[in-house]
């Protein structure tokens, strides 16, 4: 899945596809750099705050590139945020840097 480099749990994937619904009403696309605690888990979806990139979909091809390469440049800074999720039952996503 776009945005992600390892393979993860059913559920965890269904959870960062919530997260990637999120991004997508921005325009964009998110990069998981790494989990930031807070865990929750349903019978359906695990997950926690994330932290990552927010990259507007114009820019994806050129970001991919470095994030795949795990050497993300500085250039690329401004786009980093934490992907706080609310209600586990329900999860919505908003943006913070």
């Amino acid at each position: 899945m776009l945005g992600l480099r390892t393979q993860e749990s059913i559920k965890f994937t269904k959870f960062f596809e919530i997260v990637q619904d999120a991004a997508k009403e921005k325009g964009c696309v998110f990069f998981l750099d790494a989990g930031d605690g807070r865990d929750f888990e349903t019978p359906l979806l695990e997950g926690e705050d994330l932290m990552g990139w927010l990259i507007p979909q114009n820019k994806v091809d050129d970001f991919e590139k470095e994030w795949e390469a795990g050497d993300v440049s500085d250039d690329w800074s401004d786009f980093f945020m934490w992907a706080i999720w609310e209600n586990p039952d329900k999860p919505t996503i908003k943006f913070n840097q």
